[in-house]
């Protein structure tokens, strides 16, 4: 492995036992208020480190952010919500996602639905970026009705990403997480092609 791989690695590790520590002591303590320091502490780091990760305790209970492509092209693919997947898979990037930590992060939600309330702000961002770029798909497609038709592919689009999280984090890794998107993903175009014959 490069310099360059280690060193992504050890972010991603370092990353996720700070998400770990707050998430834990959350639980512990029965509210989302654990201290930096305590943070820091728990996950074996200095605070200093901590900030080099995460700008606030919010930011690591809630957890990194899925980036949407800035260069995402809405001609790519095939047809409309082949695009859509294409966009949702470079959305999702090339992350080695700890499953536990996902685990954990749904315990505090149930708890707290204040976080889950912050993670759907991170979702509806990725979302608005798909509807605007299904619009301009469903115009070069030459639709009559292209922000009507962009707006519900991206929106199904993005039901089949959180279908496709679902089953990866249900199946305990069984499967690769793009292969879990493109599973749903594929069972919508069955569901397409179902409701089309009927």
């Amino acid at each position: 492995m490069t310099d360059d791989g280690l060193r992504a690695r050890k972010r991603r590790a370092t990353s996720a036992a700070i998400q770990r520590a707050a998430l834990e002591l959350a639980l512990e303590l029965g509210d989302l208020h654990p201290t930096v320091d305590a943070i820091a502490a728990r996950a074996d780091v200095s605070p200093r480190t901590f900030f080099n990760y995460f700008a606030t305790r919010d930011e690591a209970l809630v957890g990194e952010p899925m980036r949407f492509p800035e260069d995402a092209d809405p001609s790519v693919g095939d047809d409309l919500l082949d695009m859509l997947e294409t966009t949702a898979l470079r959305v999702l990037g090339d992350r080695e996602l700890d499953r536990d930590l996902i685990l954990l992060r749904r315990d505090v939600m149930r708890q707290h639905p204040e976080l889950f309330a912050r993670r759907i702000m991170q979702s509806h961002e990725i979302e608005q970026h798909l509807v605007r770029l299904a619009e301009r798909r469903a115009e070069l497609d030459g639709s009559d009705r292209p922000l009507e038709r962009g707006r519900i592919a991206a929106l199904v689009a993005m039901g089949a990403l959180r279908a496709g999280w679902m089953r990866w984090v249900d199946r305990a890794g069984a499967e690769t997480l793009d292969d879990a998107v493109r599973a749903t993903f594929a069972e919508v175009r069955r569901m397409v092609r179902q409701a089309s014959i009927v």
